[in-house]
């Protein structure tokens, strides 16, 4: 287990002292090589042009009377104010006006009027559904929110973008569908093959769909891990020049779009929990709760950190499977490279190399970004190990836990058996985590802390771990999967559940829809390289023709 469920000491100073100084509605790199930027620059860059990851330049505790406030707020509003929070109230490209109109077509296909759901598995324990969207993953939230705004801002300077995207399951099919058809925007998805990972048959298959169907998206599948897929795209965003030249952006949790929707969640569902659950800790006035993180990049965990920032009286407890890369780093303050991606039942997790980690230590450095420098480039060298100070700053905010596969899969059955609710195995891996943490708590006879689970998915997008879980058909599998009745995103993907197969035909065989399909040898790293950057050169010169005639 590790570290102590403590809480953060007055999060509403302490976590925000070391930011005090930073320009207002700015985000800086954390490797701190790149001049402040706008939201909107933040947002068409992706990456900061120093290759590092942007962080809000300085963070505005919420006063208590505005969290009163925002108790009354739906989803879609809550969004609107935390975002307006970050971005310039005299912001030529983005006004309020604007930002409204982006967030209401953003959840405008959602399945669930609310957006975002809480359901209680006990007392003590509730699980966030934020999987509403069309993909059936909470991925969608942002990635929706997203995708409308690059299109506004894109429109806004008559630009255009073409957007790197690797997946481990979920990302990819949320991202294709956010921007499919959107003008001025192409969209490059790299993704594990089955047989190389444990992305599901309908991850894939949705994928393929939308591939197939606009022709603004682009698909190649890899014969490697997801970590094996992030060095061709990380050395086409570090390349500043070919990145500046052909216009390159991102969708991943790397973008602050996606950070700032995520922060979202957690003030949601803090404000949906039952009041009588939300006890003051011993010596605090304020109601605290725990919230359980499931965590493949650590988007989702940076987001909570930033949250806790803006003074959310919560601690985090990061969950992460048998890519234990982040847990052993918050339990021993080492990050090794080069570690193994194990296949397990949360493929969308299977992530040793959690990019956003440089984010958690930003935060956790006190906005240090030469030692962030620094322990990058440890890390590039084989391995960084934190210094006390950081290690005590994490240790009282964020907790951690491992979940295998065994154990995640008795999480789903033993739920369905207790409750009648089935996760799927992603947010198996949260509540199994919130469980250790519960024992925990028992043992040493602490108080119980009230526990949200962020949920990631619907299960019907995980229909053989459903199966291995349950010991049953695959037909059976599906029959419990499918619900809740009259949700026309679960039926939509239910469809595609229906036609998804385990496996390939042939070796060799490239999927319908995948423009290309990368084999891994000996030379795979440069080979892949020259491949994506091809494609990207491919991309931009097909625009640079349509222009031409237009």
């Amino acid at each position: 287990y590790g570290a102590p469920l403590g809480y953060p000491h007055s999060p509403s100073t302490a976590l925000l002292c070391c930011f005090e100084a930073g320009p207002a509605m700015k985000f800086v790199s954390v490797l701190g090589g790149a001049e402040p930027a706008s939201f909107s620059e933040a947002v068409l860059n992706g990456w900061a042009p120093d290759g590092g990851m942007y962080w809000p330049a300085a963070v505005e505790p919420v006063s208590p009377r505005t969290l009163s406030a925002w108790e009354s707020l739906s989803y879609p509003r809550l969004c609107e104010e935390v975002l307006k929070r970050f971005i310039a109230a005299d912001d030529p490209d983005v006004t309020p006006l604007d930002l409204a109109g982006i967030v209401s077509a953003a959840f405008s296909s959602f399945g669930d009027a609310e957006v975002v759901s809480l359901r209680p598995l006990s007392d003590e324990l509730h699980v966030a559904e934020l999987w509403h969207g069309p993909t059936l993953a909470f991925k969608d939230l942002g990635m929706s929110v997203l995708g409308r705004t690059l299109s506004h801002l894109l429109r806004r300077r008559r630009q255009r973008l073409t957007l790197l995207v690797g997946t481990s399951g979920d990302t990819g099919s949320s991202a294709m569908e956010a921007v499919r058809g959107l003008e001025g925007i192409e969209i490059l998805v790299l993704y594990p093959l089955q047989g190389c990972s444990s992305i599901s048959p309908v991850q894939e298959l949705q994928m393929t769909y939308v591939a197939r169907a606009a022709s603004n998206v682009h698909l190649i599948g890899v014969e490697g891990s997801s970590d094996d897929l992030d060095v061709p795209l990380e050395r086409a965003f570090r390349d500043a020049a070919f990145k500046r030249a052909h216009r390159l952006g991102s969708v991943n949790s790397v973008n602050v779009v996606r950070l700032l929707v995520q922060v979202v969640h957690y003030f949601y569902a803090y404000l949906r929990l039952p009041e009588g659950d939300l006890r003051p800790p011993e010596g605090s006035s304020e109601r605290h709760a725990r919230v359980a993180v499931p965590c493949g990049a650590g988007g989702h965990l940076a987001a909570g950190l930033l949250a806790q920032q803006m003074g959310l009286p919560i601690t985090l407890l990061a969950a992460t499977n048998a890519n234990d890369a982040l847990h052993r780093l918050l339990a021993t303050g080492e990050l090794r490279a080069h570690g193994t991606v194990s296949q397990t039942a949360s493929p969308s997790m299977d992530i040793q190399v959690p990019y956003n980690v440089w984010r958690l230590l930003f935060v956790a450095s006190g906005g240090d970004a030469a030692a962030v420098r620094g322990w990058q480039a440890d890390f590039g060298a084989g391995g960084l190990t934190l210094p006390p100070r950081v290690r005590e700053w994490l240790r009282v905010r964020v907790a951690s836990a491992a979940v295998d596969d065994a154990l995640t899969l008795r999480t789903m059955l033993e739920t369905h058996q207790r409750c009648g609710y089935l996760l799927d195995p992603h947010t198996a891996v949260g509540v199994a985590a919130a469980q250790i943490a519960a024992s925990v708590e028992e043992e040493s006879c602490a108080a119980r802390v009230p526990t949200l689970c962020l949920g990631c998915a619907h299960p019907i997008k995980f229909l053989p771990t459903v199966a291995a879980a349950f010991g049953c058909s695959a037909s059976r599998a599906l029959a419990l999967a499918s619900g809740p009745a009259g949700h026309r995103c679960v039926e939509a993907v239910g469809q595609l559940a229906q036609q998804a197969k385990q496996g390939y035909p042939a070796a060799g065989w490239v999927p319908p829809g995948c423009c290309a399909v990368l084999r891994k040898g000996e030379a795979w790293q440069a080979e892949w390289t020259a491949a994506v950057r091809a494609k990207v050169e491919e991309l931009s010169a097909a625009a640079a023709a349509l222009r031409s005639r237009l």
